[in-house]
């Protein structure tokens, strides 16, 4: 039986990846960051993939299905959109780096052999001497990788684990990411560099993503029946207003409440809610994630070339909207391009079924 398609998530995921690429234009349309809180969109994708991920896949893998199935299929849903990223973005690190704009002290076989091998396996870079993690995309491949080590994780038997266990998890997880957040004076702002991926990077991925099956275990509780409806419209505008909230610095009590509290109730409202989804939804879920890994080169190219004419003396909000139509229309090639790919893949498939199903027709009609 097909999972159900939850209109009112999608539409959410598609208004994150569109706050964390506002978010990333810093400086475009006024002093500082668009949208200051717009990084915690992250963990929302935390949760929701979590969700989803069980909602599509927990009967499956009680069935029996094995976890290099499971595997095999994410990578089927994700690698084609993510390369098509990845090639977008590497070419433009490529030119920066040949153009001595960034990069510099990068050798040959890293610029062009390690940086672009790394980037489109997902390999974390602790080798180049300029000290970024995802030279290629940078802010954006950190959290698909530690989003892989979630994959393996619940494919390989947290999809077990009873729904107290995992509810367990996302409290102690959540608690020592907050104490973290003190403790290192980032809050919730990091975790995508060399020194934060397997902890900070680990600690906002791994309870985030146990949150989102907890979610899918109870959406269909009679408790969920008594929350109220509320417009998916105005659920998306308060996501906004929050990646709104000004910060003059690192606000970690902020971030923890919005993460542990705000990030599951908008959620839940949205599935209690979800006969309310419009129907663009879809396309805002559709473009989300070719809009996440498409947009690091365009913003690159924005920040440190004169491409865009932007400068950072005074913000430019003509070129923060190029900038963001450009952001926009790659991704709807990436989408385009992944869906004719898909569809070529299925008829192949459809022509080798029919293919196979008559010569073994053939076979069982011949004599002797």
């Amino acid at each position: 039986m097909t999972a159900k398609r939850f209109l009112g998530l999608d539409g959410l995921r598609g208004v994150c990846a569109l706050t964390v690429l506002l978010y990333h234009c810093k400086n475009f349309f006024y002093s500082g960051y668009t949208l200051p809180h717009g990084f915690l969109a992250v963990d929302v994708f935390f949760v929701l993939s979590g969700f989803v991920i069980a909602l599509v896949y927990e009967e499956k893998l009680g069935a029996g299905n094995h976890t290099l199935q499971f595997l095999s299929n994410r990578a089927r849903r994700l690698l084609p959109t993510y390369w098509l990223g990845a090639i977008l973005n590497v070419a433009v690190f490529l030119g920066i780096a040949v153009s001595g704009i960034l990069f510099a002290g990068d050798s040959w076989w890293m610029i062009w052999l390690f940086v672009p091998l790394s980037t489109f396996f997902m390999v974390p870079d602790f080798i180049t001497p300029d000290g970024t993690l995802y030279p290629g995309m940078e802010g954006v491949t950190w959290s698909l990788f530690v989003e892989w080590i979630a994959y393996l994780a619940y494919a390989s038997g947290a999809f077990r684990f009873k729904t107290s266990t995992l509810l367990t998890v996302a409290i102690f997880g959540w608690a020592l990411m907050a104490v973290a957040g003190y403790y290192t004076g980032e809050g919730w702002g990091t975790g995508g560099s060399r020194s934060t991926l397997f902890t900070i990077g680990m600690l906002r991925c791994i309870p985030a993503f146990a949150t989102g099956v907890v979610i899918y275990r109870i959406h269909q509780h009679p408790f969920f029946q008594r929350l109220p409806v509320v417009h998916p419209g105005i659920l998306f505008a308060a996501w906004v207003a929050i990646s709104a909230l000004p910060a003059s610095g690192p606000t970690p009590t902020l971030d923890a409440v919005v993460v542990i509290v705000c990030c599951p109730v908008l959620i839940m409202l949205l599935i209690r809610s979800d006969h309310k989804a419009p129907a663009i939804c879809r396309r805002l879920g559709d473009m989300s994630y070719p809009l996440y890994v498409a947009h690091p080169g365009i913003i690159l190219l924005a920040h440190y070339t004169s491409i865009f004419g932007h400068r950072f003396d005074a913000p430019h909000p003509l070129d923060g909207l190029l900038v963001v139509g450009l952001c926009i229309a790659f991704a709807w090639m990436i989408m385009k391009t992944v869906a004719r790919i898909s569809t070529f893949r299925s008829i192949r498939d459809l022509l080798w079924n029919l293919s196979a199903g008559g010569i073994q027709r053939q076979t069982m009609a011949r004599p002797g």
